[in-house]
């Protein structure tokens, strides 16, 4: 069953204008913890507003970083801050699941205002100035953001970031937090589509670099989510500009979508569409404005070949059309990081990167957390971590863990994400898990999920069995990485996948063969 934005963010006021934050404001905020939240209340702290925040599951190490940014923490139970609140901040993860949170019922009482975590970090990329550069797209927004800012300090730019997990170290400020603190006009966003959360951001330039079907919940099917990636992307073809990956084939919908309602004037358009073509530059007919040829390099490496531009993509996007013919080098493994980097680079040019800038950035990233994070690596034994949760996700992460360990066998251990994605996807997740050698699947980790009974773990083990793979439900993750360790041989590369508590599941894991050495 899906539900809309308005249902899922109960009690949310609606995106507006941006405005610009200041030490009068006074900023609550519930689920502080979370990563959106987080980057709000971090945000907004380091603009002088006064931030309380509140949590029950809030992490050490989160709790840490919010207190020395002078984030003020208080009980759950504690709604004392509201008495002096001009504002509570909110993410629609708690309102899909707890609309009755206490304390957004006592911020109602006292008529405080209730507004999106997104919101405040809309409102602080207004006090900072400058454009607004946003990354869309289902998969690979975390990486392609944190890319896009090391392309643009690499070219002497320093703008302020968020992004949906923790900044590589030397960028996050403060460290292992997902803001970045700049010293540069300019503000650059992860733009995530789930029930509406980018409507606060009104880019001046963006890119997107894929479009699936995902959140089931919200969206009926995958036509939803291009339209709903089109009605917020169009604005900014009247400001800055728009980058889409028509290699992808939503993105390549969408693209032509937007074409086809512009016309007569589509040339004029500042949309610049990119495709990364296969080895040998295998071609999909269609036509793009950049287009490199994927090089594949030993153990996974990859470097973007041949360059080349369009006319208008060589006047529009300058720095770029630079680099045209040369080999680029690139500095995290796969191809699906490849293309992402090729959007990166573009989008990068048309935000005033230079051509030295884009080349630098793009050897010298070194991805992000939980991205094929290597958690141990001895005696024949691998543990890799991964938020990836997608089928298309799923896909890509084993292609590329088979390329960096070929001939090796490979096991995954995957914590489904939320209910309904399981269920509405279960039959895509298991022909893409069953391509590993042995699956253990974790039990599901519920997230803004209401129902409960419409998947399970062991449905999903089935499933895989089904498609010829062998798999098995050992329950919680803390019981999946002990069935893991008593079953493991000497020599095994281990891809443990998930966005809940999976990141616990791959350390248990890496942990146990550590003592065991």
């Amino acid at each position: 069953m899906t539900r809309t934005g308005g249902e899922i963010g109960l009690g949310i006021s609606p995106a507006r204008t941006a405005k610009t934050l200041s030490a009068a404001d006074r900023l609550h905020v519930v689920g502080v913890g979370g990563v959106a939240a987080m980057g709000a209340a971090l945000h907004a702290a380091a603009l002088g507003v006064h931030v309380t925040g509140v949590d029950d599951r809030l992490s050490p190490s989160a709790g840490r970083i919010l207190r020395d940014a002078g984030v003020v923490l208080v009980d759950g139970s504690d709604v004392s801050p509201l008495k002096t609140a001009t504002s509570l901040a909110v993410s629609k993860a708690v309102t899909s699941i707890r609309p009755d949170h206490p304390q957004l019922e006592a911020a109602r009482a006292a008529g405080v205002p209730i507004i999106s975590v997104q919101q405040v970090i809309a409102d602080a990329a207004a006090t900072y100035g400058g454009p607004l550069l946003a990354v869309a797209g289902t998969h690979g927004k975390t990486t392609s953001t944190s890319w896009l800012l090391e392309l643009l300090r690499a070219s002497g730019v320093n703008p302020a970031a968020f992004i949906g997990g923790p900044l590589p170290e030397g960028t996050g400020t403060p460290p292992g937090s997902p803001v970045h603190l700049g010293d540069s006009p300019g503000f650059i966003v992860e733009a995530d589509e789930y029930a509406g959360n980018f409507d606060a951001y009104a880019a001046d330039c963006a890119l997107i670099l894929n479009v699936d079907w995902d959140h089931p919940d919200v969206f009926r099917d995958r036509r939803a989510v291009i339209e709903e990636f089109i009605r917020w992307s169009r604005p900014t073809l009247s400001r800055t500009g728009l980058v889409v990956n028509v290699g992808d084939s939503g993105g390549a919908d969408l693209a032509a979508a937007i074409l086809k309602t512009e016309l007569p004037g589509a040339a004029a358009l500042p949309l610049f569409t990119y495709e990364l073509r296969g080895e040998g530059g295998t071609e999909t007919g269609r036509v793009a404005d950049v287009t490199a040829t994927l090089r594949t390099l030993p153990r996974g490496g990859v470097a973007l070949a041949d360059v080349r531009l369009s006319p208008r993509a060589l006047v529009g996007l300058a720095a770029l059309a630079e680099l045209a013919g040369e080999e680029l080098a690139i500095g995290i493994r796969g191809a699906h990081n490849a293309a992402n980097a090729l959007g990166v680079a573009a989008l990068a040019s048309l935000a005033g990167a230079t051509s030295a800038g884009i080349r630098r950035g793009l050897a010298s990233f070194t991805g992000v957390g939980r991205r094929l994070e290597v958690l141990y690596e001895r005696d024949g034994r691998v543990v890799i971590d991964d938020y990836g949760h997608h089928p298309a996700a799923i896909d890509a992460t084993l292609a590329t863990v088979r390329a960096i360990y070929p001939n090796r066998t490979l096991w995954l251990a995957y914590e489904p994400l939320t209910y309904h994605r399981t269920a509405s996807l279960l039959e895509p997740l298991a022909a893409s898990c069953a391509a590993a050698d042995r699956v253990f699947v974790a039990e599901i980790h519920a997230s803004r999920d209401p129902d409960l009974s419409i998947a399970s773990s062991l449905g999903l083990a089935e499933a895989i069995v089904r498609r010829g793979g062998q798999a098995e439900a050992p329950g919680a993750v803390e019981a999946t990485a002990t069935a893991l360790l008593a079953a493991a041989p000497a020599d095994v590369v281990v891809l443990v996948m998930g966005g809940g508590r999976s990141t616990e599941m791959a350390r248990l894991i890496a942990d146990g063969f550590s003592t065991r050495a």
